[in-house]
């Protein structure tokens, strides 16, 4: 069976089908309340990180060149996220949660975002779209320093556990490069070095087709990283990822399709190869032992602050004020990669298994029942390719895609977890080792 297919079986067997949104979603849960949301957002449509000239020096022809510089939000990434945060609103004005009306919403919020220019302004676009008219303040440390809660050290962490989370990716990286998913992945690999080569069905390649950087000719391996990344991959499969990853930017940004992949790749080809990207993120952000050390702190976080909309009074490391109904982390797809990891959780949206797209939010909703017993539902939800390469607007019968996942050894109430069996599982998963006090602004 092929790791896709694997995937999906996975898929099935630990997700239940969502609602298509959550308003619909709370007509089959009786009187049950909606108490509070903490969401873990991804941040909207950038740039590519890599300067231009590195990445022309993979390819034969020149990249496309984009308004802002490398890594940062675009003005059309903060309006699909002002779109996405105008969802969230009406949905948890149906579900009950917020007024509607006012500034009271935005009052009873806190949005605490990482510290690079793409985090912090998802952080406003999303609370331009939750607030309309309101101000809203985007919660942070100083621009281009390093914020604990996305980038933990690893001060607590011991070197043997370190060393551990290299061998388990080495020994999981060599395991992949020999299973029946090698053949695919490889062909996939094959196709981003034809675009590259500006090789295709129609247009044979030549020995002069040669980049300065050519992306074959090596193995995948596993190699001890730097600075927040405790290990990381080098290779053929690091180098497609971050190109397939490069072309879904390009094409949700609506760049004529001439420019996308130079012209050959249109949605249906995007989608073939963006499990290059999801391959990579698997193998490097839920690898078992790593995803403990890189999400250990940002759940418990998370967990921390849920426990603090339970009991309605100050909670240490809770993030947000008590009384807060909404808290918004605006991070990256790393950290909701690791974060599933440690908590087992999978999903299949909008074609792809486990893939986390510009936008792309885990949310952890805290429900009360009639009984004033709490639990916990994770709900992942995301823009499709053609709502983001259209701009289209989302409303409750036109929603983004969602799922509401299982979490296993809970106790069933409804869709989700009970409160004790999800801060038991939480905090099983979770290294204290690598946590790391909450910073304030």
């Amino acid at each position: 069976m092929s790791k896709i297919g694997l995937k999906l079986l996975l898929t099935g067997l630990c997700v239940l089908a969502s609602k298509p949104s959550l308003a619909q979603a709370v007509e089959g849960h009786g009187r049950d309340k909606l108490k509070m949301v903490v969401i873990l957002s991804r941040h909207g449509v950038r740039s590519p990180t890599w300067p231009q000239a590195r990445l022309d020096s993979y390819s034969v022809q020149p990249w496309p060149q984009w308004s802002v510089p490398p890594g940062n939000l675009t003005a059309r990434g903060h309006q699909l996220l002002k779109i996405l945060g105008a969802y969230n609103r009406i949905s948890l004005i149906e579900a009950g949660l917020f007024a509607g009306h006012g500034c009271t919403d935005a009052a009873a919020s806190y949005v605490w975002a990482d510290t690079d220019q793409r985090t912090l302004e998802s952080g406003q676009a999303l609370a331009e779209g939750l607030f309309p008219g309101c101000a809203s303040a985007v919660h942070g440390l100083a621009q281009g320093s390093n914020d604990p809660l996305f980038h933990p050290t690893t001060a607590g962490v011991t070197p043997d556990e370190i060393e551990g989370a290299f061998v388990d990716l080495e020994a999981r990286t060599k395991q992949q490069s020999g299973s029946s998913a090698a053949a695919p992945q490889a062909e996939l690999i094959q196709e981003v070095q034809n675009l590259l080569l500006d090789c295709t069905p129609k247009k044979s390649c030549s020995p002069t087709h040669i980049p300065q950087t050519p992306l074959l000719g090596a193995e995948t391996t596993a190699v001890r990283g730097k600075g927040d990344h405790l290990v990381d991959l080098n290779g053929p499969l690091a180098l497609a990822s971050s190109f397939s990853e490069d072309f879904l930017l390009e094409y949700a940004e609506g760049m004529p399709l001439e420019l996308v992949g130079w012209g050959h790749v249109d949605e249906t080809e995007l989608r073939r190869l963006l499990p290059l990207h999801t391959d990579y993120f698997d193998l490097i952000h839920r690898t078992p032992a790593l995803a403990k050390i890189e999400a250990s702190n940002v759940l418990f976080h998370i967990v921390q602050t849920l426990q603090q909309g339970i009991e309605g009074q100050p909670i240490a490391d809770a993030i947000g004020p008590v009384g807060s109904k909404l808290v918004l982390l605006v991070g990256h797809d790393t950290k909701i990669a690791s974060v599933a990891e440690l908590l087992g959780l999978h999903w299949h949206l909008d074609g792809r298994s486990d893939d986390t797209p510009p936008g792309t939010q885990l949310a952890f909703e805290l429900w009360q029942d009639t009984r004033g017993l709490y639990s916990v539902r994770v709900v992942v939800a995301m823009q499709t390719i053609p709502q983001m390469r259209e701009m289209l607007p989302l409303t409750l019968s036109t929603p983004p895609v969602r799922e509401t996942l299982k979490l296993q050894k809970c106790t069933a109430a409804s869709q989700g977890c009970r409160w004790g069996d999800f801060r038991r599982i939480a905090d099983a998963a979770i290294n204290t080792k690598a946590v790391q006090p909450q910073p304030s602004k």
